[in-house]
This record gives structure tokens, sequence and C-alpha cells, in this order.
């Protein structure tokens, strides 16, 4: 068996060396490029997920806003025609209007305590 000299052994081993420095950083790039684009697929999916969020939002806080609208326009139709009714019976009956003010007071009246009473 014969050995090599000493400097070709070195170099053979310098190379070998250098050959598994290279495949070492091949691999390091290689798992650093698939970190990346996880993370870039998994930012993409968690913007998209956030943007239909807002756009549900917005739907639902639009969807409310015209509910709240049409509530309003309806409880202002509703004291219009209350008001109108309520002026008609003080023109037409002044008296009956009185008589129930009256009642409605002798009413609320009675549910008051006593001045004097104790429990």
């Amino acid at each position: 068996m014969t050995m090599k000299p000493f400097g070709e052994t070195a170099r053979d081993a310098q190379a070998k060396a250098n050959e598994l420095a290279e495949k070492t950083a091949e691999n390091a790039r290689a798992t650093a490029e698939a970190a990346k684009a996880r993370i870039q697929e998994g930012y993409g999916r968690a913007r998209a997920a956030t943007s239909e969020l807002a756009s549900k939002g917005r739907e639902q806080a639009d969807a409310a806003r015209e509910a709240a609208e049409q509530a309003y326009e309806k409880g202002k139709a509703q004291a219009k025609r209350a008001g109108g009714k309520l002026k008609t019976v003080a023109e037409e009956q002044p008296l009956a209007l009185l008589a129930g003010a009256a009642a409605v007071g002798a009413l609320l009246g009675s549910l008051l305590p006593k001045r004097g009473d104790s429990e």
C-alpha cells in the first residue's frame, strides 16, 4: 500500500471540506428560500383574510346605517301622524282631550306614595 504525500492528502481534505461547505451553504440557501416562500404565503393568506373581514365589517356597518336611517324615517312619520291626530282631537274635541289628560294625571298621582306614609 502506497501512501500519498502529505501535501496531496491535505489538498484532498481541503477539497472535500470546500465541497462540504458549498453543499452546506447551498442547503442553507434552499432552506432560507423555502422559509421565505412559506412566510410570504402566510402573509398573503393573512392579508386576504384581513381584507375579507374588513369588507364584511364595512358591509355590516352599511346595513346597520341603512336600517337605522329607515327606522328614523319610520319613527319620524309615525310621530308626525300622532301629532296630527292629537291636533285633530284637540281641535274637534278639546274637552275629551282635557278629560283624558286629567285621568292620566289622576292615575299617576294614585301611584305616588302619600306624605306621611312610612314603610
